[in-house]
């Protein structure tokens, strides 16, 4: 199985946790020597993140020696994580007794480690050998392992049978501190009494935008930065200079689809004019801003048979 946790004497976030028990490492619970879906004992496969696999390499065939592989890409760990490997031996009266688990290096995506035993021989001299072992028909019949993964993920689960929930990523400054989600965000019909806003700032949309930091979302815009962070932000405070100026708002993409944006004259010191254009929009007539606190919102809404354009929300 696989979860996320905090210790709370960690400053790790985000934590992922894989484990699992491979009861039987016999040549039969291969395939290609890729172990098989129905080999994953507790728990089953399903379970495990989306292609997690493991299986083995043969560097010589003659006396069938070389290395596992475990594959945990989907994990999308940030750092290499900890591997933990102990075995399972159920043959307690079968040569050879004592395996060993050797872990060769890991990654962000996968772990290669060597399963051996210390061969001792007598004659004619006292030597000892090591030696890798693989599956075959002549070992590793009964004897399996069990894994533990634990390493730090970037911003939360990525595939559907995890718990997706919220990250919470720290920072040195208590300001930038940041929560995010791989969730999708709904309410399923149901309207929340409060609202909901994205990112690390107020009006922050978390859209395609051009490296745009979220500490800017609260700046003052001209018409023409509105149109450019289309993409960026949700709230959008406005400042108009000496001239008057028309605001066009940018064609709708699948991106926009459900983005609401909000529109507020923030700053006229030069009593100008700002007039919203019908274009792209539901409007049947252009809106006009000349005081300051002058607010219009809009959503980005599909309709049959039409293009989609921003519809003015109406309060009722």
């Amino acid at each position: 199985m696989s979860y996320y946790f905090r210790p709370p004497n960690s400053r790790e976030q985000n934590l992922y946790i894989i484990r699992l028990s491979i009861d039987d490492l016999y040549i039969t619970n291969f395939n290609n020597n890729v172990l098989k879906d129905s080999a994953y004992t507790s728990p089953a496969k399903i379970f495990l993140p989306a292609n997690f696999s493991l299986n083995f390499v043969v560097v010589d065939q003659l006396r069938l020696t070389g290395y596992f592989i475990i594959d945990y890409t989907n994990a999308k760990y940030e750092i290499p994580p900890s591997v933990i490997i102990s075995v399972l031996d159920d043959n307690i009266n079968t040569l050879p007794k004592g395996w060993n688990i050797s872990i060769k290096s890991t990654s962000t995506t996968q772990c290669l480690f060597y399963m051996y035993y210390i061969e001792t021989t007598v004659n004619p001299d006292f030597t000892t050998t090591v030696r890798s072992v693989l599956p075959s028909l002549d070992i590793l019949f009964k004897t399996g392992i069990q894994i533990q993964i634990i390493g730090r993920t970037i911003t939360g689960p990525t595939f559907a049978i995890a718990n997706q929930g919220w990250t919470y990523v720290e920072s040195n400054d208590q300001t930038s501190d940041t929560i995010y989600t791989s969730m999708n965000v709904g309410t399923n019909g149901v309207i929340p009494p409060f609202a909901l806003t994205l990112g690390g700032t107020y009006g922050y949309y978390g859209g395609g935008g051009g490296g745009i930091e979220s500490t800017s979302s609260l700046q003052n815009y001209t018409p023409t930065d509105v149109v450019n962070n289309i993409n960026n932000y949700s709230f959008f405070p406005i400042v108009l200079g000496s001239t008057s100026e028309v605001l066009i708002l940018p064609v709708i993409t699948t991106a926009n689809i459900g983005q609401q944006i909000k529109l507020v004259l923030n700053q006229n010191l030069y009593s100008s004019t700002l007039t919203i254009s019908t274009t792209n929009t539901s409007l049947s007539s252009q809106i006009v801003f000349t005081n300051e606190g002058d607010t219009v919102t809009f959503v980005g809404l599909a309709k049959d048979g039409n293009p989609s354009r921003w519809v003015k929300i109406n309060n009722l």
